[in-house]
Formats: structure tokens, C-alpha cells, sequence
């Protein structure tokens, strides 16, 4: 099954995971403004991993990354980003993106770091050229094959 989740993230395919998870996003413009968003639905569909605010307004996809393992951990490097909103797509300027997934029942030790990823979650961050910072953490909340 791990195999299978690190392709998940590599090549976005798909695997069986825990229902009903939600996560956190925090975006941080260059200018310092922030924006929280709680209840952050986060879902692997069709080969990309979306992230969707609670009321539906606005996703962020992830649809291209580069996979390995570190240990028990896996480590993603997101290449490519889009924010559908009112109906529109747009390409994120994106400059830089990690993501960790930990798909073990145990919390996982991130290297070089005290931080631990939680079982069975995501871990996200990202920069765009911009200056804006994206954080997400969380659990996979559904997968469709």
C-alpha cells in the first residue's frame, strides 16, 4: 500500500485512505496579509490532489510532483499549481513546493528538523514568485480511482 500512495503523489494515482479528514491552509501574501482557512477539504482524484475551502469557493490543485522516500516518510516536490475560483483557472507562479505524507500509524521525524508529520497525513508548503507563502496540514480525504 505504500508503494502505491507514493504514486499517488508521484504520479497522483490513486489508493484507498481514511474518509472525513479535513486540513488547514494558511496563505501569507508578501505583504504580510494573512488568510486561514479551517475545514479544508482535501482530496486525490484523477491523477491530482485538490484542495478545497470549506464553502467551496475556491480550490487549489496540485497536479504535478516529483516523489521519494526519506525513511517512512514520503517527500514530494510540487512542480505545478492551479487556483480554480469563480469559475476561472488560473496558474500559480509557483517557485517552490514540499509535500509530506506520512501513510504509517506512526508520527514520522522530518530530517534535519524536530517537527514530526502526524500518521496518516499531508503536510504542504509552498512559495509562488510573488512572495506568497502556502501552508497546509491535514489528512487525505478521499480518493477516486
Amino acid at each position: 500500500m505504500r508503494l502505491a500512495f507514493l504514486a499517488l503523489l508521484a504520479c497522483l494515482t490513486c489508493i484507498p485512505v481514511a474518509a472525513a479528514a479535513k486540513g488547514t491552509m494558511t496563505i501569507v501574501q508578501a505583504n504580510g496579509a494573512t488568510n486561514t482557512y479551517n475545514d479544508v477539504e482535501i482530496k486525490a482524484i484523477h491523477g491530482a490532489l485538490y484542495l478545497t475551502s470549506e464553502d467551496g469557493k475556491g480550490t487549489m490543485v496540485i497536479n504535478r510532483a516529483a516523489c521519494s522516500h526519506q525513511g517512512q516518510l514520503m517527500i514530494c516536490y510540487a512542480t505545478h499549481a492551479t487556483l480554480v475560483q469563480s469559475g476561472e483557472t488560473s496558474p500559480l507562479d509557483f517557485q517552490r513546493g514540499t509535500v509530506y505524507v506520512n501513510d504509517t500509524d506512526s508520527y514520522q521525524p522530518l530530517v534535519l528538523s524536530t517537527t514530526k508529520v502526524p500518521p496518516h497525513s499531508i503536510l504542504l508548503s509552498f512559495t509562488t514568485k510573488r512572495g506568497t507563502t502556502v501552508t497546509l496540514n491535514g489528512s487525505i480525504d478521499k480518493v477516486v480511482k
